[in-house]
């Protein structure tokens, strides 16, 4: 049959009950099949609204009983707007954080859906043909954000990528879809971080979207970003580093995707030093485990690796401001790039204060970011 279950791709002749296996919904009238049934935004050829097109014009043999392809100059998927079938709303302005753009950005009420055609009319009329060459299974030309812990270096650089996927003939690409009546390789990949408080940054790619090619965001000079942050992704006709003011242009939601929580490490955060410990039931020894792991891609030689033990009177006092208990010098180690060693030991010769909150840090020389952890209970108390 023409549409194939198992590739899930449309071939010829399209009929109605293959239109139906494909968007599965039961029926024999088009118009409903159309309303109705599951369609994949990102199939390339889909149902779209558009006046009537000459179909003879658009395929490879120039007859529809004997086409194979589309023509590769064939335009009619993109609709009259351009958009291919998607609902892409298009501002002029940034807007603020309260209003506009970037607010409907960060409150996601600016998605990507599916625009059916509108019916029998002499415009946007239902087209069986539209099916053919349909991908059920479609995937979108942009993933998810590459990494969502990223660490600046000493220049308070850092870089935020977006995974791309590589579509086929039957897929959209970034090259195939328009905003303004202009392809989207005349624009460039943005991002909005943002806090809860209203402090928020606008930030995008140095150079303009390639079709086909990997999505990154570099910054420096980011010291005002270290932290935690709301991140959305948009296009922009206008390109903007940190601190630009806003001008007007051309500006829309990457694809409808949402808010990504990311971290923005300060320098030296390039190494995580964690630390987890268990006092053993008689309350008079810690065993410990030190995790270190290393977020750059050479080797990071570490000297002057140790563990503190502190105490405080409540989990309100911060842990550094405790009293120090004991330290245990471990000396040097060294981390291979994107890899993480453990050190396991005990630290004995202890009398557990019951009133007391134990606290645990792992350190080394020019690394003192490193968290507290408590101290658990034994697992046979």
């Amino acid at each position: 049959m023409p549409w194939n279950n198992t590739t899930k791709m449309m071939t010829r002749p399209v009929s109605l009950a293959d239109i139906s296996q494909a968007v599965g919904y039961a029926s024999g009238d088009l118009g409903t099949l159309l309303r109705n049934g599951v369609i994949n935004k990102w199939a390339k050829f889909k149902p779209v609204r558009r006046a009537p097109v000459g179909y003879n014009d658009q395929l490879d043999t120039g007859n529809p009983l004997t086409a194979t392809e589309w023509k590769s100059t064939s335009n009619w998927w993109r609709g009259d707007d351009g958009h291919c079938g998607l609902s892409i709303e298009e501002a002029t302005a940034l807007g603020s954080f309260n209003s506009g753009f970037i607010y409907k950005l960060r409150t996601g009420q600016l998605p990507w859906n599916y625009v059916r055609p509108q019916g029998p009319i002499l415009v946007q009329t239902y087209r069986d043909f539209d099916f053919f060459r349909y991908k059920g299974n479609a995937q979108p030309p942009v993933g998810a954000i590459g990494a969502t812990d990223i660490w600046l270096d000493n220049n308070y650089a850092g870089q935020i990528d977006f995974d791309t996927n590589t579509p086929d003939a039957y897929e959209l690409s970034l090259g195939d879809i328009k905003l303004n009546n202009q392809d989207m390789t005349n624009y460039y990949l943005g991002i909005v971080l943002w806090k809860n408080n209203g402090t928020y940054y606008v930030i995008t790619s140095p150079t303009k979207f390639v079709a086909g090619s990997s999505i990154s965001i570099p910054f420096s000079g980011a010291q005002s970003l270290v932290g935690t942050w709301q991140m959305v992704p948009f296009i922009s006709s206008q390109q903007y580093s940190i601190g630009s003011s806003a001008a007007a242009g051309i500006y829309a939601s990457l694809f409808g995707m949402g808010n990504t929580e990311i971290i923005l490490h300060a320098p030296g955060t390039i190494v995580d030093l964690t630390v987890f410990a268990e006092w053993n039931a008689a309350n008079n020894a810690i065993s410990y485990e030190l995790f270190i792991t290393n977020h750059a891609a050479g080797t990071q030689n570490l000297t002057g690796v140790g563990i503190q033990l502190r105490t405080t009177s409540s989990e309100s006092q911060a842990p550094a401001t405790g009293d120090l208990v004991r330290t245990v010098n471990i000396g040097s180690i060294s981390v291979p790039g994107n890899s993480s060693v453990t050190r396991m030991g005990t630290i004995d010769n202890l009398s557990r204060n019951q009133s007391l909150i134990y606290w645990i840090q792992g350190y080394a020389d020019g690394h003192t970011n490193s968290q507290y952890q408590q101290i658990e209970e034994s697992e046979a108390m």
